[in-house]
């Protein structure tokens, strides 16, 4: 009863959005903290600790393990081939924390849901109009304004970012051919899998193989050799992975209770908070072109939005939003699909 009376609470719209936006200022602050720890320790063992203490409390409060294990052999290998695309859109959007300010990062890597929308006409065979491609066209100008290619301030790992929106983007077209596939729960549980196996031979590199020290944040924060945990350091990995785990919950609960198209505008503001704990911790400004070029991320996203709402169409609504390349899917359990 009490369970009840809680889960019909939580459904109600304003509590639903309520979760869902403190989740999404939970993950700007996630990614400060692993910029933090870009200065002394390696990715890898931070993604690794997270994906362990993920699984674990996978295992203690979800069926995902069981389901996992329950997998057909050509199910199970789907999901890590899809999951293995989130592997790579995490190292493309951590790995240039190290030398980017965190605003920047995660406005380039918002425009991965226009570039969903455009990805799903040759992968997904959907239609598309023109207001749509204006809209996928307004937020690709806003990136290349804030990359800026061919001046001064142009720098490498812009474009390394663009590449893990990309990926996410593929992350989720195949999540989508695979929605009548399996078990969501089991889904999740082969990501966390996909983060062990697909960091734990980096980790290797940068114990047996480490990068000296450089003036490369970039490739210090990738290659350099793994360091023991302080405390401070296991709380802010604990803190990453609860952050993560409640989005998850707070976007399945959202994209339950409430339209599609009314969630979206919640998930952007994720930029906002970015700019926010940008300039606590670091003192970053964003300046006007990137202040431009958040605009028409921003502008292009939402627009979109309204388009579909207004045409009745999913396109890229029916997805959540990469707050971070780690917060992809939502942690719901679903019966057994055929």
């Amino acid at each position: 009863m009490v369970r009840q009376a809680m889960t019909g609470w939580m459904q109600r719209p304003f509590v639903a959005l309520g979760l869902l936006a403190l989740g999404m200022g939970m993950i700007p602050l996630n990614d400060a903290l692993i910029k933090l720890m870009s200065a002394y320790m390696p990715l890898a063992e931070i993604a690794l600790i997270r994906g362990v203490l993920a699984m674990i409390l996978l295992a203690v409060f979800t069926r995902g393990v069981s389901n996992m294990l329950a997998l057909p052999a050509r199910v199970f290998w789907s999901f890590f081939g899809r999951g293995m695309c989130l592997v790579l859109a995490m190292i493309l959007y951590f790995v240039p924390l190290g030398s980017l300010p965190l605003p920047t990062v995660i406005t380039i890597f918002f425009v991965s849901p226009l570039l969903i929308t455009l990805l799903s006409v040759p992968f997904l065979g959907e239609q598309i109009g023109i207001h749509r491609i204006l809209s996928v066209c307004m937020g690709l100008a806003g990136v290349l304004v804030i990359i800026r290619p061919g001046t001064e301030d142009f720098q490498i790992e812009s474009v390394i970012v663009f590449g893990a929106a990309l990926s996410y983007a593929a992350f989720q077209i195949w999540t989508r051919r695979l929605k009548s596939v399996g078990n969501l729960s089991a889904m999740v549980t082969v990501q966390q899998v996909c983060y062990i196996a697909g960091f734990l031979p980096i980790l290797l590199v940068n114990y047996f193989l480490p990068r000296p020290a450089s003036d490369n944040a970039t490739l210090d924060f990738l290659f350099r050799a793994p360091v023991m945990p302080g405390a401070m350091d296991a709380g802010f990995v604990m803190f990453c992975t609860l952050a993560v785990l409640f989005l998850s919950m707070a976007s399945s609960n959202a994209y339950r209770s409430v339209e599609a198209s009314m969630i979206a505008p919640f998930e952007y503001t994720a930029i906002p908070f970015a700019v926010i704990w940008g300039i606590v911790i670091w003192g970053e400004w964003p300046d006007g072109l990137s202040w431009l070029g958040m605009g028409l991320i921003l502008t292009g996203g939402l627009y979109t939005i309204w388009r579909e709402r207004a045409r009745d169409v999913e396109v890229m609504t029916a997805t959540p939003m990469p707050a971070s390349a780690s917060a992809a899917q939502p942690l719901e359990e679903e019966e057994e699909r055929p």
